[in-house]
């Protein structure tokens, strides 16, 4: 197993190095990935993931996210005790819209006041 937190500049990162070599996979329930999603994420709820695992594709680089990061890094531990490499977004999507630096986010603007 092995998880490593990474950072919202870390993901922006591999997005701008890497883009076709990273699966990002969101955890979050549907009405929360409307609000804000990372343009390229896959949404799949962490109460589906396990049934869903085939639908990630694990030769790239494996990205979990969620709102703040609990939920995502919960569900990379448990994944991940199943032998995948999982990276896992700290803080969540909040550090990516939170410090100014949203290039790579699809934002609802009249929901995101009530989100975070």
């Amino acid at each position: 197993m092995s998880i490593r937190d990474i950072r919202a500049n870390d993901l922006r990162e591999l997005i701008k190095n890497n883009n076709d070599k990273i699966e990002i996979i969101d955890v979050r329930e549907p009405d929360e990935y409307d609000i804000i999603r990372i343009k390229g994420s896959k949404l799949i709820p962490m109460n589906k993931l396990q049934n869903r695992l085939h639908e990630i594709d694990w030769s790239k680089d494996v990205v979990f996210i969620c709102r703040s990061g609990s939920r995502s890094k919960l569900m990379a531990y448990r994944i991940g005790a199943q032998g995948k490499e999982i990276k896992n977004l700290r803080y969540g999507i909040y550090e990516c819209y939170s410090d100014g630096k949203g290039e790579n986010l699809e934002v609802d603007k009249s929901m995101i006041g009530r989100y975070f």
